[in-house]
């Protein structure tokens, strides 16, 4: 009560010179004092948040600057007693005797005003923690922040009732323990964790004397006692503090001591602050990225967009993924070995595991930047986690024709005539209710003539089809089926246009479907792959596993969203027969995988403008993408260099994508058990056609045949309706 009436007083100047002068602005001062509230609420302070990999590792630390964000909030006995007492010796020594307001300072520093200064000095530990509260309150607001450090009478009176309240709401230690953890020591650091960190490469809990003492002689200008800029003025101040923590008041130290420590130098161990996704480890930035990006779309985390975005600026997060750091490394590791950041060409890779959808791995040749060979564009993610539209998929699409032709009933061994250039003109596809119903060979009249590339002219079965990846096989085959049932497939296995989820615009329902002119992310190609391994369950990606806050309140995590999309016995006669694009088609000794059973399909478009290899083991997909991001009518990938391989004809999907996939896989596995695929039953895979098939195709049908199944053609290369086509 003595305190905050002599305050009373003081603040109506009637304790100050000239208090004439005041007039009704201290009059009206005072009444505001007597009306402020008697309570003092402390905001939560903005911190770093913290990214972690499935196995606890560190992927990266992010904050907001323009929330003052890089802090690590510690508890009063995780911070060396040596850090209060430094601040208590320099800032306020009267601390432990006043009640928020240090009387002698503030006359001080009002006489000091009054006579045409700026209010400053005098204001005790307890002010100073008010003043920094009005400042984080402040945000990224420019005015409020302005007002929370204007050299104002009003102001200055706020100040002090405030200081008031919060002596009587807390306890010294609690102040003390407050203010240390939201004070700015200069250099991006707010908070003495931080501070430690950032000049000694410590703890607070580990500061010893000299440096408790540096720290403290900074708050009181963070410029001009910077010690990385200005050491010789860091080091006087520094001393100034050791001598007052010898003060007979205080007797923190002996003047021994003071005086032993006053002789020692600096000792800076400065460790350089590592903010943002781009701070990661290579591709893992880009994982990083993708974790924010879900993380300000899933309403789990805020009603609406600005809420989860406050949520995030705020920070003080603690996220945990789905990312596995072999994994990444492994993927990084085999893209780097046969793609460079720098070429013409670019590379990135996927990893989900069957049955949850769980990102394991998100790699790419470029890393995250605006410099050469560098991007900040997420080559395997859809636009709405800062990737693109996608790219067009080659032959790794001919599973969806495969499918429908399965589940139709048509046999595997079935011969189908598969010339090696085929004009189908008057054929029509059954396509789904909605759009066309009925979609012809050339929509505008223009020739469609796909081919294979290898001239291979005859009958081709599925099982050729697939291991030598025959075009006019498959569009012969999509005659039959259609093209309702494969989109149909493909939706179901989270195949759409622009989303990795699944959600996005219809696929495009046209002859060149089955030779992938779709664009599609590389995440969706390895959540379909895995759809494969499972047995037909599609799950949609998700990366965030645990989210919990500074308090220490968990929030919902990202959970596995999983159908059954497919028939498990007809997914595994397709397994079956994609073991057979390793063993003897056109990846065949480019998947070794250390003896482990592989099933996977090549892709590659015209020109080699997009080349790919997905596949899967029964543990673990993934999908890998190789080609031109920015890409035209004349872009080709032939007569080019690509990582230290100078590649004279075009680059397949077996060229790179599927030594890729080889490398990587084969480390991810390391040390898992291995598993075999489970065998299909009820199928004919003797390579001759045991029943005529069913042909569910056009409305022209298509054939039905006996025929005996002949050698398949080798790598296809066909026109398309759109702009790039055929694929091997």
């Amino acid at each position: 009560m003595a305190i905050s009436g002599a305050a009373g007083l003081l603040i109506a100047g009637l304790l100050l010179p000239g208090a004439a002068a005041v007039g009704l602005t201290a009059k009206s001062a005072s009444d505001g004092f007597e009306n402020l509230p008697v309570s003092f609420e402390a905001p939560a302070l903005p911190q770093r948040t913290q990214i972690y990999a499935a196995d606890g590792s560190l992927i990266a630390t992010t904050w907001d600057d323009n929330m003052h964000g890089n802090r690590v909030v510690v508890p009063y006995d995780k911070i060396s007693s040596a850090m209060p007492e430094a601040l208590v010796a320099i800032e306020d020594q009267r601390f432990y005797q006043h009640g928020g307001i240090d009387l002698k300072g503030t006359l001080r520093a009002l006489v000091n005003d009054s006579s045409g200064g700026s209010l400053q000095g005098g204001s005790s530990i307890a002010q100073q923690y008010v003043k920094n509260v009005l400042e984080v309150e402040a945000g990224e607001n420019a005015a409020a922040q302005q007002a929370a450090i204007a050299d104002t009478l009003d102001r200055k009176i706020v100040e002090l009732k405030d200081a008031i309240a919060v002596e009587k709401q807390m306890s010294k230690q609690e102040l003390l323990d407050r203010y240390l953890n939201i004070v700015y020591f200069g250099n991006d650091s707010y908070g003495v964790e931080t501070a430690a960190e950032r000049y000694f490469s410590t703890t607070a809990a580990k500061l010893t004397v000299p440096q408790a003492a540096l720290l403290a002689a900074i708050v009181n200008s963070p410029t001009m006692y910077d010690p990385l800029q200005h050491p010789e003025e860091a080091l006087a101040r520094r001393n100034i503090v050791l001598q007052d923590m010898a003060s007979p008041t205080l007797h923190y130290l002996t003047a021994a001591q003071a005086a032993a420590y006053e002789k020692t130098p600096l000792n800076l161990k400065p460790t350089t602050p590592h903010d943002g996704c781009i701070t990661a480890q290579k591709s893992a930035a880009f994982f990083c990225n993708y974790v924010y990006d879900t993380f300000i779309s899933d309403a789990d985390y805020g009603s609406t967009v600005a809420a989860r975005e406050a949520m995030w600026d705020e920070g003080g997060l603690s996220i945990t993924t789905t990312m596995k750091t072999k994994n990444e490394t492994s993927a990084d590791t085999a893209i780097s070995k046969y793609v460079k950041s720098t070429d013409k060409v670019a590379s990135a890779m996927v990893e989900a595991t069957p049955g949850t959808g769980a990102i394991v791995a998100m790699a790419q040749s470029q890393t995250m930047g605006n410099g050469k060979g560098q991007t900040y564009i997420n080559l395997s993610s859809d636009p709405a986690h800062s990737g693109t539209n996608g790219f067009q998929a080659g032959s790794s699409f001919k599973i969806f024709v495969g499918l429908a032709a399965l589940e139709q009933g048509i046999s595997p061994s079935l011969a189908i005539d598969a010339p090696h250039q085929i004009d189908d003109a008057g054929t029509n596809f059954v396509a789904c209710a909605g759009t066309q119903t009925s979609v012809p060979w050339s929509s505008d009249g223009s020739s469609y003539s796909p081919s294979n590339d290898d001239g291979t002219n005859g009958p081709t079965n599925m099982i050729d089809g697939f291991a030598n990846s025959v075009n006019t096989y498959f569009i012969r085959l999509e005659e039959k089926t259609g093209l309702c049932q494969p989109a149909t497939i493909a939706k179901s296995m989270g195949i759409t246009q622009d989303n990795d989820s699944g959600n996005g615009a219809a696929l495009q329902q046209i002859p060149s479907f089955t030779l992938g002119t779709n664009n599609i992310t590389v995440i969706e190609m390895a959540e379909a792959y895995a759809t494969l391994a499972s047995g037909g369950t599609y799950c949609k990606p998700y990366v965030i596993t645990a989210v919990s806050d500074s308090s220490g309140k968990q929030y919902a995590a990202q959970k596995p969203q999983c159908a059954q999309v497919l028939d498990t016995n007809t997914v595994n006669e397709l397994t079956y027969l994609l073991q057979g694009v390793v063993k003897f088609g056109t990846a065949a000794t480019k998947v070794p995988l250390d003896g482990r059973e592989v099933a996977g399909k090549t892709g590659t478009t015209d020109g080699g403008v997009a080349t790919w290899f997905d596949g899967y083991t029964p543990q673990l997909a993934a999908a890998v993408w190789t080609g031109f991001i920015n890409w035209n009518s004349t872009t080709k990938m032939e007569h080019i260099e690509i990582g230290n391989t100078y590649y004279s004809n075009q680059v397949a999907g077996a060229s790179i994508s599927a030594p890729i996939f080889n490398k990587a896989m084969t480390a991810a596995l390391q040390g898992v058990p291995w598993q075999n695929f489970t065998a299909p039953v009820g199928f004919d895979n003797s390579g001759n056609s045991a029943t005529p098939g069913k042909g569910a195709g056009g409305v022209n049908g298509g054939t039905t045949g006996t025929t005996a199944g002949g050698n398949g053609g080798n790598n296809g290369n066909g026109n398309t309706n759109g702009l790039f086509g055929g694929l091997f």
